[in-house]
């Protein structure tokens, strides 16, 4: 075996037989039945993020972010796939959301949202069919059934962390020779599992390197003082007598203790997005000095969040030999354990779509897992819009969307269901595949009709009258508007064009909007009511120039001398003498202000 993988199924089953038969001889019984573990290191993790495109759509709702982590997970799969070159079928037996994504940004929630683009990622683990394979391989040539097949996290967690507990955010660390199987249960269930391939060896390997031992000795040593034992003698490689005391080894091993703990650490920090409530540690390894401090230091725990747990009586589990009761003993236990209350329960049989189907029942399997398992497209679950029509309008590009599309149906046993219904032994999902809905088809009578405008004059409704053409050629209200069309829309749009339009007094009149005195360049409004105010005289300004009147247009600015001759017949290129100016009696300049009643002379001064 090599890292919980069976290469050699005829190797193994001759130990697994030798096993057998010593224990068949000192228990004077025969064995028929045997209860199987995956090691936690034959798990396969992958990290992967998707988005939707989900312009047009409603706000997020629980089917469609289950939908989106499942397809999160069919990628995760189908690369494991790749990268295992398409072996052998891997059973998912867990996952967490890293992120979810609004537009690109992460965000902790999407229920309830909208936006362009939506994504997720997350974190999913998958354990290899040829390792269950092997496993019933080497059991089957060995005379034994599989009447319980588990993972060795999970029957650890069966002791660790018991199903009552699995609401609060645990972790647990498996510390063995070779790994450190890790698992963590959040909202009632194991959610997420990893491992560091850093464990007991790795102080063992540290104890041989400082004092010149051979891996054994070193193995032996680390035994006895980690037992409480004060010293030990031994002999290195060079046939020295050495004696070590506990504190020795200790410092000896401090800095892969802190190696270990970190990774552990990051995998868990990673796995969980942040530190657990608490953390569980079981397995040999895990009776390390200093490997629990460290770890509550580099998860940020107080020193009493973190602790060793060992075998404890329940009513399931009565411990009669206490040495058998301390942390290593969690896992053997454990698959003990598991085999006694689910015998018989490793496997799922259900039907998806006609389909026969068998799921690992390593924990609470849902309709999720099942469409991964054969492969059903996400993309299926998510209603999509028709295609859109684009055209413009009066030289502005417009878009109109197609028809939203219809949500997938999902049946348990023939009741309505969702992605995240548990599924027991036998059960029966239908899954009707979500729609596109129909492409926009939008008609000029559906455009005119946005760009129409009703008025109110007098307090009579007015509905202004609309020309159009589509492509340059008059069309028919009900024909339809395709990609790339042209619509030209004309209609009276200003006050003066109605008042024209329609024959209303204009010069000299004056009109009010909505309550409003405007000018005939208002754009009217739908909506708008227009009444016409009293006629109003004519404004002037009227001055006097050399004895006679004369009357300028009124404006804001004010009139200045100069503009006088722009009014007036006065040849100023003929100049006759000196100009000279004057208002209401006194000399005046160019620019001085002229007003109502001004007295102007003008004259040449030929002096």
């Amino acid at each position: 075996m090599f890292d919980g993988q069976i290469h050699d199924i005829g190797r193994v089953t001759e130990v697994v037989r030798e096993t057998k038969r010593r224990l068949e001889q000192r228990n004077n019984c025969a064995l028929g039945h045997v209860c199987v573990a995956a090691a936690g290191r034959a798990l396969v993790t992958h990290r992967s993020r998707v988005s939707e495109n989900v312009e047009g759509l409603g706000p997020a709702d629980a089917a469609f972010i289950s939908s989106l982590e499942l397809k999160a997970m069919q990628s995760s799969q189908q690369q494991i796939q790749i990268d295992y070159r398409g072996s052998s079928q891997h059973y998912c037996v867990g996952y967490s959301v890293v992120h979810y994504y609004l537009d690109g940004v992460p965000i902790k929630s999407l229920e309830g949202h909208r936006g362009f683009e939506m994504g997720v990622e997350v974190i999913s683990t998958f354990l290899p069919r040829s390792v269950v394979d092997s496993l019933y391989a080497v059991m089957e040539r060995s005379g034994l059934e599989v009447i319980n097949l588990t993972l060795e996290p999970i029957a650890a967690m069966g002791l660790a962390i018991p199903e009552n507990l699995r609401m609060l955010n645990l972790a647990m660390v498996d510390v063995g020779a070779g790994t450190s199987d890790i698992a963590i249960s959040r909202g009632g269930s194991i959610y997420a599992y990893s491992m560091v391939s850093m464990a007991g060896d790795e102080v063992t390997e540290a104890i041989a390197q400082h004092f010149l031992l051979d891996f054994k000795t070193a193995e032996g040593l680390k035994k006895q003082l980690f037992s409480d034992g004060q010293s030990a003698v031994c002999r290195d490689v060079m046939g020295s007598r050495l004696q070590i005391s506990r504190q020795q080894l200790i410092e000896c091993i401090q800095p892969v203790v802190e190696k270990i703990s970190d990774g552990i650490a990051k995998k868990i920090m990673e796995y969980n997005q942040g530190p657990p409530k608490a953390l569980f540690c079981i397995g040999g390894g895990s009776l390390t000095p200093g490997l629990k401090e460290c770890l509550a230091s580099k998860l940020g725990l107080p020193e009493t969040r973190v602790g060793m747990k060992g075998l404890e009586e329940t009513d399931r589990l009565k411990v009669s030999t206490p040495r058998f009761a301390g942390p290593e003993y969690i896992t053997p236990v454990g698959i003990a354990l598991a085999g006694y209350t689910m015998a018989g329960d490793h496997f799922m049989d259900v039907t998806v779509n006609g389909e026969a189907l068998r799921l690992l029942n390593t924990r609470t399997i849902t309709v999720s897992d099942a469409l991964m398992a054969i492969g059903f497209p996400p993309r299926k679950l998510i209603p999509t819009r028709g295609d859109s029509v684009e055209f413009s309008v009066n030289s502005e590009m417009r878009e109109i969307k197609g028809e939203p599309g219809s949500a997938a149906v999902i049946r348990l046993d023939g009741e309505v269901a969702s992605l995240e219904s548990a599924l027991k032994n036998g059960c029966v999902v239908e899954v009707t595949g979500a729609t596109t809905g129909e492409m926009a088809r939008p008609t000029v009578a559906d455009i005119i009709e946005k760009e129409s405008c009703s008025i109110n004059l007098e307090g009579k409704k007015i509905t202004l009258p609309v020309m159009w053409t589509l492509n340059g050629v008059k069309a028919a209200t009900d024909e339809v508007i395709n990609n790339g069309d042209s619509l030209e829309i004309t209609r009276i749009r200003t006050l003066g064009e109605f008042i024209k339009n329609c024959g209303l007094p204009g010069q000299g009149y004056s009109y009010s909007v909505n309550g409003q005195r405007v000018d005939f360049s208002y754009i009217l409004k739908d909506g708008d009511s227009i009444s016409l105010c009293e006629e109003f005289p004519e404004r002037v300004i009227t001055v006097m120039v050399n004895g006679k009147g004369l009357k300028l247009p009124y404006r804001e600015e004010p009139y200045i001398f100069v503009d006088i001759f722009n009014h007036m017949d006065f040849n100023v290129e003929r100049a006759k003498g000196r100009i000279d100016i004057m208002i209401n009696g006194k000399k005046a300049g160019y620019t001085d202000i002229i007003s109502e009643g001004d007295s102007i002379e003008i004259y040449w001064n030929k002096a």
